[in-house]
């Protein structure tokens, strides 16, 4: 029976008697699964009758003789027909000649998605009708023989990519769904990812990959757990929200650096925006610090992200908890939309806006805004007003709003009481343009938290047209108020 050579090495370094050694076997058979893990071009045609897939050919292929196996993706004048497989599409020439009658027939008569196996000849396109589109668009393959693997009947639409398909009925017909290109770009992909984690962690940092028990006792949590019945009367297993209490137990059993691709379960029917069941990456670690964690996860996402997207850039920009709540107002802000809080307060320490002057009064009392911008294309008067009008009822503080327009005038109730010195520093502190919108509040730092859990409540946000929408819904839920 042959071993692999790492398995025959482990073999004979665990029978050999214990005793001290300069090489340690566990060592030795780390070395031996780096290499054997090294990256290699993956054989998409191993252990299958296919010798090719269809994306795979190209103008360095001409004249091999290649079986594909795919579904018809498109058939023209029973002349060309298009296969489809997971790697992409291929043209092939349906014979004319009598001789290939049976193939012309199979290949003509079999409907669209229908499965089939072809055999033949690479050749290229002739000049003039290759297709650039296409990887494989400079060569086509002429057919010998043909085998229909599975008819196809009435679909309820059609796999094809500008093919618009509810919601609904894709995940009605999630079989069917599952072949287009956007979903198994979106399955290999997470499979990719999991895998190149998997070799971070284990190959290259020494992390041990361990599966936790799914039936589990129940341990209340932040949701509802599921139950699942067992054969005792009265008695359940619970499903894992997560591998917390496995964590520690590894933990403690000297499992110093461990991780699982771990399935969680959550019964949060209250809240829309999650889901009952998730996988996420759990790392455990011992004798480290912040710093250690922080730089394990840059690396992570770096060498586990996809080659096609913009790299990770490492290290990640960092804010301290203070630092964030004094720029966002919230401890989970978007960075994307900007908008950031700026404290005003010196600008207006001279000025004749009575509740600034109260504001700044107090002993924490600050005066700070928000940039909108171009939101005076999109925020109405009635918009405005339902803001104001929710500040003042629910927290009693006011909220001006300042409008610039295009001839740099300033079009706003408190205009006549901001000195010219103060707009120029207000305009140069929010770097405002044209057609912003500024909304100025004032306020001790307390009151800034009721109001940031209980902003999601204004009615504002639905009436905000995109793209703005997703910029003012920011805005408005997180950074109207200090």
């Amino acid at each position: 029976m042959y071993f692999p050579s790492w398995l025959s090495q482990l073999y004979r370094g665990l029978s050999r008697p214990i005793r001290r050694t300069t090489q340690p076997i566990w060592g030795s058979l780390y070395r031996s699964l780096l290499q054997s893990s090294q990256r290699r071009i993956p054989e998409f045609s191993s252990f299958v009758v296919r010798t090719n897939t269809c994306g795979e050919l190209r103008s360095s292929h001409l004249g091999q003789e290649v079986t594909l196996c795919g579904w018809i993706q498109y058939r023209r004048q029973n002349t060309f027909l298009v296969l489809r497989d997971f790697d992409g599409l291929v043209q092939v020439i349906i014979p004319q000649d009598e001789s290939a009658a049976s193939v012309k027939k199979i290949l003509c008569e079999a409907p669209v998605e229908s499965v089939v196996q072809v055999s033949g000849t690479v050749i290229s396109r002739p000049a003039g009708q290759e297709n650039p589109k296409m990887p494989t668009g400079e060569i086509e393959i002429k057919v010998k023989t043909a085998e229909l693997l599975n008819a196809c009947k009435k679909l309820p639409f059609e796999i094809k990519n500008f093919v618009k398909k509810t919601e609904a009925l894709r995940l009605q017909y999630r079989y069917l769904d599952l072949r287009s290109f956007q979903m198994q770009y979106n399955l290999r992909l997470r499979s990719q990812m999991v895998m190149k984690m998997r070799e971070y962690l284990c190959n290259l940092h020494g992390f041990v990959d361990i599966e936790t028990p799914t039936l589990f006792k129940r341990t209340p949590g932040g949701a509802k757990e599921f139950l699942v019945p067992s054969r005792e009367p009265g008695k359940f297993y619970s499903l894992p929200q997560s591998p917390q209490q496995f964590k520690q137990l590894l933990m403690v059993g000297g499992l110093d650096r461990y991780f699982q691709v771990a399935r969680c379960y959550r019964d949060e029917g209250s809240r829309p925006d999650r889901q009952p069941e998730f996988t996420q990456i759990d790392i455990e670690m011992s004798f480290v610090d912040q710093t250690g964690i922080q730089s394990l996860i840059e690396g992570l996402l770096q060498y586990s992200w996809p080659n096609d997207k913009d790299p990770v850039v490492v290290p990640f920009p960092t804010m301290t908890f203070a630092e964030v709540l004094a720029t966002y107002g919230t401890d989970k802000p978007d960075t994307r939309f900007g908008m950031k809080i700026i404290d005003i307060s010196d600008v207006f320490r001279n000025t004749e806006i009575g509740f600034l002057q109260d504001a700044l009064s107090k002993p924490h009392g600050t005066v700070k805004a928000i940039c909108i911008p171009e939101g005076a294309k999109y925020l109405k008067r009635k918009d405005i007003e339902s803001i104001r009008n929710f500040a003042a009822d629910h927290f009693n503080q006011e909220i001006l709003p300042v409008f610039l327009n295009a001839n740099r005038n300033w079009n706003s109730p408190v205009a006549n009481f901001i000195m010219e010195s103060q707009r120029l520093e207000l305009i140069r502190l929010m770097e405002t343009q044209e057609e912003d919108v500024v909304l100025l509040t004032a306020g001790e730092h307390n009151k800034a938290k009721k109001f940031q859990s209980s902003a999601s409540k204004l009615n504002v946000i639905p009436r905000l047209p995109f793209p703005y929408n997703s910029k003012m819904k920011k805005a408005i839920y997180f950074q109207i108020l200090l």
